[in-house]
């Protein structure tokens, strides 16, 4: 009994928390999806750009590898987001836990 009442002012100021780490993830999740479309896009011209250059003797082999790493970098830039999303959802879920016990 006195531990749920010490507990009931920091559920309180809780719930202010969870209403924004809440919204920071819906808002994040948008981005991500809407950068992410483009950041594939750009990856993907990047590995045409570079095979194709390389190819047809316009770049020098580290030239078409920088280009290369340049589109794998861009590539893996949403799945980062995508965790850090992750990490986000899973501290509103740790903090409606804490509401509810």
């Amino acid at each position: 009994m006195v531990v749920s009442l010490l507990k009931l002012p920091f559920k309180l100021l809780a719930l202010p928390v969870v209403l924004v780490v809440t919204i920071a993830k819906w808002i994040g999740v948008f981005l991500t999806s809407f950068a992410g479309v483009l950041f594939y896009i750009f990856s993907g011209l990047c590995f045409v750009l570079a095979v194709l250059s390389y190819l047809m003797g316009i770049s020098t082999g580290a030239e078409a590898i920088r280009m290369l790493a340049v589109g794998f970098v861009v590539f893996v830039l949403p799945f980062i987001a995508g965790w850090v999303i992750g990490v986000v959802d899973a501290l509103s879920d740790s903090l409606w836990d804490f509401i509810k016990s």
